[in-house]
Parts: C-alpha cells; sequence; structure tokens
C-alpha cells in the first residue's frame, strides 16, 4: 500500500530526483531514515524508479510512437520482443485499433529505417502506426497518484515496465 506520504514523496521527486533525502524530509515533516526506507520500498516494489531525462529533439535526435498490430501472436511476446531493442525506450500492452505501444529515439533518420525494418521482422508484427514527434512540450509526467487510485503496490503499478 501506498500512503499519502509515499505521494507527496513520488511527486516531490518527480521535480527533482536528485533533492537530498535531508531536505525531503523536512518538506514532508519526516526523518531522513524514514524518506530513505520509503523510496527503497518503492523502488524494490516497482513503483518508483529514479532516472535522469533529456529531450531528444534538442540534441537533434528522432522521437517517434509507434502503434503496433500484433497477430498470430501474443502481444506480450512481442512487447518483450521490443523491450530488447536499444532504441525503444517505453514499451505497453494496449487496448483498441493496437495492441503494443512504444516509445523510440534515433539519432538520425536513416537509423530510424533500420529499426522500422526491424520491427517489422519480429513475429507477430502485423501494422504499424508511425508519429514522429516535431517539438516536444512536456514528457514523463505521472499524476495518477494525486488520487485514491493506485493504492495497491501489487497490483496495477507496472512492475514489469522499465
Amino acid at each position: 500500500m501506498i500512503d499519502d506520504t509515499d505521494r507527496r514523496l513520488i511527486e516531490l521527486l518527480m521535480r527533482d530526483g536528485r533533492r537530498p533525502f535531508t531536505e525531503l524530509g523536512a518538506e514532508l515533516d519526516v526523518s531522513e531514515a524514514t524518506v530513505r526506507g520509503r523510496v527503497a520500498r518503492l523502488q524494490e516494489s516497482g513503483i518508483l524508479k529514479i532516472v535522469a531525462l533529456c529531450n531528444p529533439l534538442t540534441l537533434g535526435h528522432q522521437s517517434v510512437r509507434l502503434m503496433i498490430g500484433v497477430g498470430g501472436h501474443s502481444p506480450r511476446a512481442v512487447a518483450k520482443a521490443l523491450a530488447d531493442m536499444a532504441m525503444v525506450n517505453h514499451v505497453a500492452l494496449g487496448t483498441g485499433a493496437h495492441d503494443v505501444y512504444i516509445e523510440v529515439t534515433c539519432r538520425d533518420l536513416d537509423q530510424l529505417v533500420t529499426l522500422l525494418d526491424d520491427v517489422r521482422r519480429i513475429p507477430g508484427v502485423t501494422s504499424m502506426d508511425q508519429f514522429l514527434l516535431l517539438e516536444l512540450f512536456k514528457d514523463y509526467s505521472w499524476v495518477g497518484l494525486r488520487d485514491k487510485s493506485g493504492q495497491s503496490a501489487g497490483q496495477g503499478t507496472g512492475q514489469n515496465a522499465g
């Protein structure tokens, strides 16, 4: 279970994942040891992962979203194969017209063409819609913790992700 202190801690870390535990503890009115223990528990349960993010477009890279249809194979098997690809940053199963959603970063269009060919060769991939990002205004924001949803650390937390 996550509580209001966990939610507030996650929101603070979303703004600055490098913030010292002593500062976090002071803002949350808990000890540094409490913050350290909560962060460790959230990381071990798969709820929290602290990473550095950059905007690939500012580096001249190509950022692409692919919606993939799967047939004759398990969407999970296709998702796992996609997750093993170095340029793939995000993989999720979905509902609707497409079974798998991925986010990809490539250094240039030639690398993107190679990646698209590699994706097409994965057994089970039957269709692929591509969405090339032109400008990025906001990325990696998880605001779902502001309400009471997602209480259980073991249910629906995306523990297998990233």
